[in-house]
C-alpha cells in the first residue's frame, strides 16, 4: 500500500474515532473509576467489552451492508426497521449525543465564562458553530481527522502521562471483582457507542468511496473493505487506549478531588489538581475538541436522515440542521444526568437486540443465512420486559 493510500486510511480512523470519543465516552470511564476504585482493572475490562468491541461489531456489521443502513435495519421489516432506525437517529442525535456533548462543553468551560453566558445562550452559540463548521461538510472527514483530532488526542495523551507518575494507589470501593465487571458492561451501553456505530460506519464507508473506489467492482469493493477494516481497527484502539487512561485517572485522583462536585467535572479537577491553577485550560481544550468532533459528525449525519427519511427533500439542505440543533439546544438544559435518566431504559432495551441484529447480518452476509427476525423481536420483548420488572 503506498503512502497516500496509508494515509487516508490513518485520517478516516482518526474521524471514526473522533465521532465516536464524544461526551459519554469522556465521563462515563471517568465515573466508572471513580466508582470502582481498586477494582477498577475488572470495570474496564466490561467496558472494553461493550464500549469497544460492540461498536467494532457493528461497524464490520455495517460494512458488509455497503454502508446502507436502510437496507440493514429494513432487515427487520419496512415498519420494524422504519421504527429502529428512528430510534436509533433520534437517540444518537438531538434526543441524546448531542445535547450531552453541549452540557459537558458548558461544565467544563463554565470557570472560564462571562457570566451573561448562560446554558441556554451557550448552547445556542455552540449550535451556531457546529452550523458554520457544516459549511464545509465536503471537507468533514479531513477536518477531523487532520485537524481536531490530533488536538484531542494531543490533550488527552498530556493528562495521562502526568497522571501515571507519582499517581496514589486506588481505594477500595466496596465494589467486588465482578460488580465491577458487571457495571462496566452498563457503562459501556451508557457511551452510546453501539448505536453510534451503525451511522458513522456508513459516513466514513463514503469517503473511501468518493475517492474513486467501485463497489460494484469486485477488486476495488475488496480493496474499500480493507480499507474500512483498517480505520476501525485504529479507531477500536484509540477508543480502547482513551477508557484505560480515563478509568485509571479517576480511579487515582478521585478521592482526592472536592467530594461534591458533578461528573463532567471531573476532568477539569483532576487537570486542576496535576497542572495547577492553568491546568483547566487543558481539559477545556480536551472536552471541546471531543465535543465539537462528534456534535458535528453526529449533526451531519442525522440532518441527511431527516431530510431524506422524513422531510423526503423538501425544506432545503438547511432546514433538517436547524431542526436538529434546535432540539439539541433545548434539551441540553436539562443537564448531563437528567439525559443519562432519561435513555438509560430505552438503552436497556435497545441495545442487546441491535447487538443480535448485527451479528445476523454479519452471519447473512458473510454465509447467506437468513435472517431470523423472531430472534430480533425477542430480545427486544426479553428487555423490555426485564426493564419493567426492574422498575
Amino acid at each position: 500500500m503506498t503512502l497516500q493510500k496509508n494515509t487516508g486510511v490513518f485520517a478516516a480512523g482518526l474521524a471514526l474515532f473522533s465521532m465516536f470519543f464524544g461526551a459519554g465516552d469522556l465521563i462515563w470511564p471517568l465515573i466508572l473509576g471513580g466508582q470502582t476504585g481498586s477494582a477498577t482493572f475488572y470495570s474496564m475490562l466490561g467496558l472494553l467489552i461493550t464500549g469497544v468491541s460492540l461498536p467494532l461489531i457493528g461497524c464490520l456489521a455495517m460494512m458488509l451492508f455497503r454502508g446502507d443502513y436502510r437496507k440493514f435495519f429494513g432487515r427487520l421489516g419496512t415498519f420494524p426497521g422504519f421504527c429502529v432506525l428512528f430510534l436509533v437517529q433520534a437517540i444518537l442525535g438531538p434526543f441524546g449525543s448531542i445535547p450531552r456533548l453541549i452540557t459537558l462543553s458548558y461544565a467544563t468551560l463554565r470557570p472560564y465564562l462571562f457570566d451573561v453566558i448562560g446554558p441556554m445562550l451557550f448552547s445556542v452559540l455552540s449550535c451556531i458553530v457546529i452550523f458554520l463548521f457544516l459549511s464545509k461538510k465536503q471537507r468533514l472527514i479531513d477536518i477531523l481527522g487532520y485537524i481536531l483530532t490530533p488536538i484531542l488526542l494531543l490533550s488527552l495523551v498530556f493528562i495521562f502521562v502526568l497522571g501515571f507518575f507519582n499517581a496514589p494507589e486506588p481505594l477500595a470501593m466496596g465494589y467486588t471483582n465482578g460488580e465491577a465487571f458487571s457495571e462496566g458492561l452498563k457503562v459501556g451501553y451508557n457511551t452510546l457507542d453501539i448505536v453510534a456505530s451503525f451511522i458513522f460506519a456508513a459516513f466514513v464507508m463514503t469517503y473511501f468511496h468518493r475517492e474513486g473506489e467501485d463497489l460494484n467492482n469486485p477488486i476495488q469493493k475488496k480493496r474499500i473493505f480493507g480499507k474500512m477494516l483498517k480505520s476501525s481497527f485504529l479507531a477500536a484502539a484509540l477508543l480502547a487506549g482513551m477508557y484505560i487512561g480515563l478509568t485509571h485517572i479517576a480511579a487515582s485522583y478521585t478521592p482526592l478531588l472536592p467530594p461534591e462536585h458533578a461528573p463532567e467535572e471531573r476532568l477539569a479537577l483532576v487537570s486542576l489538581h496535576l497542572l495547577g491553577p492553568y491546568g483547566g485550560f487543558v481539559s477545556c481544550i480536551a472536552v471541546t475538541m471531543a465535543c465539537l468532533t462528534t456534535a458535528i459528525s453526529i449533526t451531519a449525519v442525522v440532518s441527511d436522515y431527516i431530510k431524506t427519511d422524513l422531510l423526503k427533500e423538501k425544506g432545503g439542505r438547511n432546514l433538517p440542521i436547524l431542526i436538529t440543533l434546535g432540539i439539541s439546544a433545548l434539551l441540553a438544559n436539562i443537564g448531563f444526568m437528567g439525559i443519562a435518566k432519561m435513555l438509560g431504559p430505552i438503552l436497556t432495551i435497545l441495545c442487546p437486540g441491535l447487538i443480535v441484529l448485527s451479528v445476523l447480518n454479519i452471519l447473512h452476509r458473510l454465509y447467506e443465512m437468513k435472517l431470523g427476525k423472531l430472534a430480533v423481536f425477542a430480545a427486544f420483548a426479553v428487555t423490555t420486559i426485564l426493564g419493567l420488572w426492574i422498575l
